[in-house]
């Protein structure tokens, strides 16, 4: 497939946000693929190189990136400089000077999207002596055959500035509807995916087998599955009377990992799915003395204070995520391991079996560990004893609890009633916190303005369209020390204009790409005319008073809480 049909596709992607639209255009792009094709078209258009849990990132800085354009178009750096801070946007800079370019490749139309993505794979995986030499050649040998067009999307798919309308969902309706006219294939599709967390590989055996060769998926070592989500309920009472007699589990404020192993070799994988093997040494020594030979796990990490037999809070538990200092990191603060399910053993898909069956094989295995162990739970016969473990919880530091029906299969990537989650409550309004993603932020003024930041502008996830709509401002809760890293990190991804997938209603002083997700506590939900999230008409729901309680960087965008979310915690306040 010739790279000007992918270059057409991201062009009508980056300017329209009707997803109907974007998703028959996808269609119609899939069934142009041949069967050696699909899988790389599908990763460049969800914007990956390769699924994220195999930690291969294409990043390239702007600065090689001028000195590829410049390379090509004859201009001189300066020149090309000079053109970026007018334009704000690498690739409108490269797709402009492109234009003026006197003499053009012969090969310009030539260029074919295998070529762009093995030029791509090499960028990303060279390293060492004479690798940012090599980058500029790769990066110039696409340029010199691209059209203005073509060079847009290249640059802006290297520097991570490529956002379109997108997401995984609207790839998955797009494959239903190439092969199916609608999007009855949807279910299976999207469970296969879920599945292995691995879209283009998915789309590749959907090409080859049709939705007969999706239905004999199952849990493999090192391809992650997407973790299930809980929904909400109130109080106890609601809970017992949605689930019956149900288990219960302690819901501790860590990390969330999805742990791997199959012939002695061992891999950790984080709520993101990427991979944290090596910052857990102390973990993996663990982990290989199981004596499974095979093996998929979910559990949580979190610091635990030895002498005082106390969980720490997250803020000592992050320190754990780090990329120098591992070992000494690991003697300062040892961690604790609580398995809360399994998803393989041995060769067994888990996942199928009643989540009583799972928690029987689970605690046969991992019973009697001192650092890796089952998490505590009890059977809650009735309300007062779910209410009795919850309080039990909240006095040991947790955040609550999570309530879990007997005979649920375990429900990959998806948000059903099978986990329900209680936390303790921080006001009478809001009985849960809020995961925003950061889409701009405001300087600082008064005493905060040496720290150049005085505030957040914070979003939620709307699944259905792949759009971030603003739900609050965020002024309290930060201290000197985050004001400083926030107006320091958030700088480096700002932008000169609203982010194409971002409804804002207000201004932002700054406005930055979608990255960063914080969680919030509010006194209640709002309904706001000045706010986008879930807005019906003149209004939309904004948080009041809201304030930080911190980073979530085991959180991506797109985890955020959601739009049906914000819906169901305003409905469930009125109660």
């Amino acid at each position: 497939m010739d790279f000007a049909k992918l270059a057409q596709i991201f062009e009508k992607l980056s300017a329209t946000t009707k997803r109907l639209e974007i998703t028959g255009d996808l269609a119609k792009l899939f069934s142009e693929c041949k069967k050696n094709e699909i899988k790389h078209v599908v990763y460049l258009i969800t914007g990956v190189l390769v699924p994220q849990h195999y930690g291969i990132e294409l990043g390239m800085g702007d600065k090689l990136c001028e000195k590829s354009i410049a390379l090509v178009s004859g201009k001189s750096g300066k020149e090309v400089q000079a053109h970026y801070r007018k334009t704000g946007d690498l690739g409108e800079t490269a797709r402009e000077l492109l234009e003026k370019k006197t003499q053009r490749s012969l090969h310009a139309q030539l260029l074919s999207t295998q070529k762009v993505y093995d030029n791509f794979f090499k960028l990303a995986t060279s390293s060492g002596s004479g690798s940012q030499d090599l980058k500029i050649k790769l990066l110039a040998d696409l340029l010199g055959s691209a059209s203005p067009v073509e060079a847009k999307h290249i640059i802006r798919y290297v520097t991570g500035k490529q956002r379109l309308g997108a997401g995984e969902a609207t790839v998955i309706d797009a494959l239903s509807v190439w092969k199916a006219g609608d999007k009855s294939l949807r279910p299976a599709i999207e469970y296969a995916f879920n599945m292995t967390s691995d879209l283009g590989l998915m789309a590749e055996l959907f090409f080859d087998k049709g939705i007969d060769g999706l239905k004999h998926i199952k849990p493999t070592p090192f391809s992650p599955v997407q973790p299930a989500l809980a929904e909400r309920l109130p109080d106890a009472n609601a809970i017992f009377e949605k689930l019956g007699e149900c288990a219960v589990d302690q819901k501790y404020d860590g990390f969330r990992l999805q742990v791997h192993k199959q012939n002695g070799r061992v891999e950790i994988y984080s709520r993101r799915l990427e991979k944290m093997t090596h910052m857990f040494p102390d973990l993996i020594e663990e982990f290989k003395k199981i004596k499974l030979k095979e093996f998929i796990i979910e559990g949580e990490a979190i610091a635990f204070d030895e002498k005082t037999q106390k969980f720490l809070p997250f803020q000592a538990t992050i320190q754990r995520k780090r990329k120098h200092g591992v070992a000494e990191k690991a003697k300062q603060l040892p961690l604790k391991f609580f398995v809360f399910d399994v998803l393989l053993e041995d060769g067994k898909n888990m996942m199928l079996e009643p989540y009583a069956q799972r928690r029987k094989e689970l605690e046969k295995t991992f019973e009697g560990g001192k650092t890796v162990m089952p998490s505590q739970t009890i059977r809650a016969k009735n309300a007062a004893e779910l209410e009795d473990f919850f309080e039990d919880a909240v006095g040991e530091g947790l955040e609550g609890i999570i309530a879990k029906d007997l005979h649920a299969p375990y429900t990959a990537g998806a948000r059903k009633f099978a986990w329900i989650k209680l936390k303790k409550s921080y006001d009478a309004g809001l009985s849960d916190t809020v995961d925003g993603v950061i889409v701009g932020f405001y300087y600082g003024k008064g005493k905060r303005t040496k720290f150049g930041l005085g505030g957040l502008l914070a979003a939620i996830y709307d699944d259905k369209n792949n759009r971030f709509r603003t739900i609050c401002k965020i002024g309290t809760g930060f201290s000197e020390e985050q004001m400083t890293w926030f107006e320091k990190t958030l700088s480096k991804i700002a932008v000169k204009q609203k982010p194409a997938n971002v409804d804002a209603l207000i201004d932002a002083d700054v406005w930055v790409t979608p990255k960063y997700v914080v969680e919030i506590n509010a006194d209640e939900i709002t309904k706001s005319p000045v706010h986008t999230a879930g807005m019906n008409g003149k209004e939309g729901f904004a948080l009041r008073f809201p304030r930080l309680v911190k980073l979530r960087e085991d959180k991506k965008p797109e985890q955020a809480t959601s739009e049906k979310e914000i819906e169901e915690l305003f409905a469930m306040q009125r109660k």
